[in-house]
């Protein structure tokens, strides 16, 4: 059964449009009669038939519904932005199947881009939502200098900042089982000192990804997939 988006669809948006109705009905080509099925990006999953098509909307009518429990853990990713545009999306597309709640993308001193396309990275969240099933579509941040984004990291948050030094802890020995958490991760440049001193004040603790130095896009991933780890999720 193939998967759409529609966010409205508990206060009775019960139609496709736009780029959805385009793949339903001009893509995958889905007639009156079909069944698919509907996410909402917040848990909820919907069994469908279409009902009527006409030129710019298709409408569809439920037929048995479900809600999947939210996490007992949520994970924020702090990211700078590689040069590299297709290292960005391949990054989310990967964060957003593994279940990253939060995505936002940091930019200092030493980034490679300072521009980013917003909507080619939603577009990438909203594909790995279908793809994976997870039901919750991940929230994507743009760029924000890091001194504005450490600000956003909730108070009570694990907040952990990805580092290159000796002696430092393995993320997932100190990453908390059900707990909310937020992690840093810096450009291929890395953080200047200044930028450390700040996450420091922030409270951020440095932590190892392992013995291997990561490309930028890599940590993101290994980050998301160290918090199911511990989860056992």
């Amino acid at each position: 059964m193939h998967f759409f988006y529609q966010p409205e669809v508990e206060n009775g948006a019960q139609f496709l449009r736009d780029e959805e109705y385009q793949h339903c009905i001009k893509v995958l080509r889905h007639r009156v009669g079909d069944e698919i099925g509907i996410l909402d990006g917040r848990g909820g999953f919907f069994t469908c038939t279409l009902s009527s098509i006409s030129g710019k909307q298709c409408d569809f009518k439920i037929s048995s519904s479900h809600r999947k429990a939210a996490r007992s853990f949520r994970q924020h990713i702090l990211i700078a932005p590689t040069k590299n545009m297709d290292r960005m999306e391949w990054f989310v597309e990967k964060a957003c199947e593994l279940g990253v709640d939060e995505i936002s993308f940091v930019l200092t001193s030493n980034c490679e881009r300072r521009k980013l396309r917003l909507d080619r990275l939603e577009k990438k969240a909203l594909s790995a939502l279908k793809q994976s099933k997870s039901g919750f579509l991940t929230k994507i941040n743009g760029l924000t200098p890091l001194p504005e984004a450490l600000q956003t990291v909730d108070a009570s948050d694990h907040k952990f900042i990805a580092y290159v030094a000796p002696d430092l802890p393995y993320l997932a020995s100190v990453m908390p089982p059900n707990a909310h958490t937020a992690v840093l991760i810096g450009p291929e440049g890395d953080f200047s000192a200044e930028e450390v001193a700040l996450t420091e004040k922030a409270q951020f603790q440095k932590i190892s990804l392992g013995k291997n130095i990561l490309r930028t896009e890599t940590a993101g991933v290994v980050v998301a997939h160290l918090a199911n780890v511990v989860n056992s999720y």
